[in-house]
């Protein structure tokens, strides 16, 4: 299957500046890849400290957790295996991006760590357990479903062998499955995603995944809050991907595209026929630039389809600017703009959830 970044496609001039930040960024997203198990380490070596410091009677009430450590620190070198492996096919995604060309993948010292964000590495592992295992298919089931079935009845007079003629976007497609799954129905799809660790992992996962269930992760190992089963949850060993990507319907045109949703997609008005967002229009800063920018992409008789919570990411951060609305100021809005709003459903949700938890 092919995908398709496009890093350059929000505007033909790139500063040298702006192309410098870029690889910078880029760069250090790969040295958090490739710091995971150090700081994986530094986890599991804070439990172990704490045990050392523990009466001798109580470490020996909790004699096991020299042993629990152990089978951590096997979990976390399975987790970096996998992830050296998505950052040894990276260069595919460097040489599409006239960004990222001068981009390296390999630092033979990485520092301290203290820099790099490990909170989005770990996010990416509970990501692929969510999007490409057998553990995330309740999930895709609450958030994926909803979103094909309503493409799939909006167009079910439309014979299934024109389908690809449809273009269905989806905005904030992370690791591409809900992209993927449309794509399968038929509908030409094309995700596009703004993080480096989602992009870089959604390269690897539709292009080059050797086979069904050949790669093993571990996506609880450092989660110990809300613990039934040390063994059983949280060093549970999942197997991505559920399904190989591939064998799509003839003449489906299916792609992924780097870069912010509002540049991207920039003067393209009227040229989709869906536009389809998970768990994507709380990650604006101004959430009237989303609302506004989806009318003006989709053509006559198009649709959006949306499902996810109002979590609005910038809540928290005091040097951006941050339009939170309630649902009923989001739905004045969305009337505003002149969409009909056919279908209304409340639903519960997860997000890279352990199950077990």
């Amino acid at each position: 299957m092919e995908e398709a970044p496009k890093t350059d496609a929000a505007s033909a001039l790139i500063t040298a500046e702006a192309k410098a930040a870029e690889v910078e960024h880029f760069e250090q997203v790969i040295k958090a890849f490739q710091f995971y198990q150090e700081h994986g380490l530094q986890v599991v070596r804070k439990g172990e400290l704490s045990y050392s410091r523990l009466p001798l009677g109580h470490q020996q009430i909790l004699q096991h957790l020299p042993g629990k450590a152990d089978a951590q620190k096997r979990a976390i070198e399975v987790n970096q295996n996998f992830l050296a492996t998505i950052v040894g096919h990276a260069k595919s995604f460097i040489c599409t991006s006239q960004l990222l060309h001068d981009a390296r993948t390999h630092f033979d010292v990485l520092g301290s760590g203290e820099t790099l964000d490990m909170d989005k590495i770990r996010c990416t592992l509970r990501q692929f357990m969510r999007d490409w295992s057998e553990e995330g298919a309740n999930e895709r089931s609450q958030c994926y479903q909803p979103i094909t079935d309503a493409l799939e009845a909006y167009y079910s007079h439309y014979p299934k062998e024109e389908r690809y003629r449809l273009k269905v976007l989806l905005p904030g497609a992370g690791l591409g499955r809900l992209a993927y799954n449309v794509a399968k129905l038929g509908f030409s799809a094309q995700g596009c995603e703004f993080s480096y660790q989602m992009l870089i992992s959604s390269n690897y996962i539709l292009n080059y995944a050797p086979g069904p269930k050949t790669l093993a992760l571990h996506p609880w190992v450092l989660s110990s809050s809300n613990v039934w089963d040390t063994e059983g949850h949280q060093l549970q060993r999942v197997l991505v991907p559920d399904e190989l990507p591939g064998g799509l319907p003839p003449s489906v045109d299916f792609s992924m595209v780097a870069g912010d949703f509002l540049e991207v997609y920039r003067g393209q008005h009227g040229e989709w026929d869906c536009v389809a967002t998970s768990f994507f229009i709380d990650t604006a800063s101004n959430i009237v630039d989303y609302v506004e920018h989806i009318h003006s992409l989709l053509s006559d008789g198009g649709i959006w389809i949306n499902l996810g919570p109002l979590l609005y990411h910038y809540t928290d951060s005091p040097d951006v600017d941050s339009i939170e609305l309630s649902y009923s100021e989001l739905r004045m809005l969305i009337l505003h703009y002149g969409f009909e709003i056919q279908q209304e459903v409340e639903r519960t949700c997860y997000y890279t959830q352990n199950p077990n938890s």
